[in-house]
């Protein structure tokens, strides 16, 4: 399946959080000099990483499931369960996006920053509250 936009941002942020990680080390270990802001910049693309990769699992059926009752429930009863998952995650998710938006509206409203970087938090509630819609 071709990736999305959202699929690619995820992948390149992971990408992203192995080579600052690498570098980071790297010249903590050889020059005595480490990379200034990189625990942010990680804890920021993971973010991203997370959010923007949360779609794409429920879309390619890519969660985590237990199939204990599959062994001797029938089929149209697991296909009664799989409707329920559904309808259980989508609530879920509503719930979470509900949830989610006060907070992302006070780190707007308050002008939290990351301490390092100075990255308004705001920023990183686009790709959480993104990705937690477009996986309903």
């Amino acid at each position: 399946m071709p990736f999305g936009l959202g699929s690619i941002t995820a992948i390149l942020a992971l990408i992203v959080m192995m080579l600052i990680s690498v570098a980071d080390v790297l010249m903590a270990k050889l020059f005595s000099h480490p990379i200034t802001g990189t625990y942010d910049l990680v804890e920021s693309a993971l973010v991203f990483t997370v959010y923007l990769g949360i779609p794409a699992t429920f879309l390619n059926n890519g969660n985590i499931v237990v199939d204990v009752v599959d062994f001797f429930a029938s089929k149209a009863t697991i296909s009664r369960l799989k409707i329920l998952a559904a309808i259980a995650s989508f609530i879920f998710l509503v719930l979470l996006a509900w949830n989610m938006l006060p907070q992302a509206q006070d780190a707007y409203r308050f002008g939290d920053k990351k301490p390092e970087l100075g990255l308004p938090l705001w920023v990183l509630w686009i790709p959480m509250l993104a990705g937690v819609c477009l996986s309903q």
